[in-house]
Parts: structure tokens; C-alpha cells; sequence
């Protein structure tokens, strides 16, 4: 029931489906390129931020940077909130989408399954520690 009225009335927008660092290269000249566009669809406008574990990994201060420059600094605590649910959804398909790769792959999702529950304090925090609001 809690979930339902959460996601009640939330915009939706074309989005990327899967827009983490992984997917971003820099061309000639320092422009930014968004690459592997397979996994686009329609949704939540903050749903897109449920790959952010991948940003998270390479630089906590680029994912607080992502997250901040999308809010102008003022993130209000019901992105954190849907964060938790859209994020946690990712890590269970994020398992299932790795079995064809291998044990390795498997592991690899578990242990960052894990890795976001200590985040989350087992769902008791929504605000993650790496996050770091510098503005």
C-alpha cells in the first residue's frame, strides 16, 4: 500500500533505461557521449537514477554530483524514498540478468546487492552515505 501512493501521480518521460557510467564516453574535444540506447523506454523521471550504484562504484562524488545537478542542490526526501524501491528492484532483476553470463556475473550482482543494503542500513536510511551535498 505504501509503495502505491509513493509512485501515485509521478510523472512519466522518455528515458535512457540504463544512464550510468558505463554508458558515457568522452569523444574528441571533451564532449560527453550517452551510448547503449537498447534498454530505452517510458517511466518515472527519477527512475533513471536506478543504475546509479554503477556511478556510485567509480566516484561517489560524480553520483552526488548527478543527483545534485538534477535537483539544483535541494533533493527532497521523496527521491531518496523511490530511490530505495527503484534501486532494489534493479539489484533482484540485476541477478537474474546475469545468470546467462556467468557464475562470476552472478556473483558480482550479489555482492552489490549487498553492497546497497549496507547502504540502506537494511531499509532503515533513505539519505546514502556516499551522498554528499556540496552546494
Amino acid at each position: 500500500m505504501q509503495i502505491v501512493i509513493i509512485l501515485e501521480g509521478r510523472p512519466q518521460t522518455y528515458q535512457h533505461g540504463g544512464y550510468h557510467i558505463g554508458n558515457m564516453i568522452i569523444g574528441n574535444y571533451g564532449k560527453l557521449y550517452i551510448i547503449d540506447l537498447d534498454r530505452s523506454d517510458f517511466g518515472d523521471t527519477w527512475e533513471e537514477f536506478n543504475r546509479i550504484v554503477w556511478c556510485v562504484q567509480k566516484s561517489y562524488l560524480f553520483a552526488s554530483g548527478m543527483v545534485n545537478g538534477y535537483f539544483d542542490g535541494n533533493v527532497p526526501m521523496k527521491f531518496w524514498k523511490l530511490l530505495a524501491l527503484y534501486i532494489s528492484s534493479n539489484m533482484l532483476s540485476s541477478v537474474y540478468w546475469a545468470i546467462p553470463f556467468g557464475q562470476d556475473e552472478v556473483n558480482a550482482m550479489l555482492n552489490q546487492a549487498e553492497e546497497v543494503l549496507s547502504w540502506y542500513d537494511d531499509m532503515q536510511r533513505f539519505v546514502l552515505p556516499w551522498y554528499i551535498n556540496a552546494l
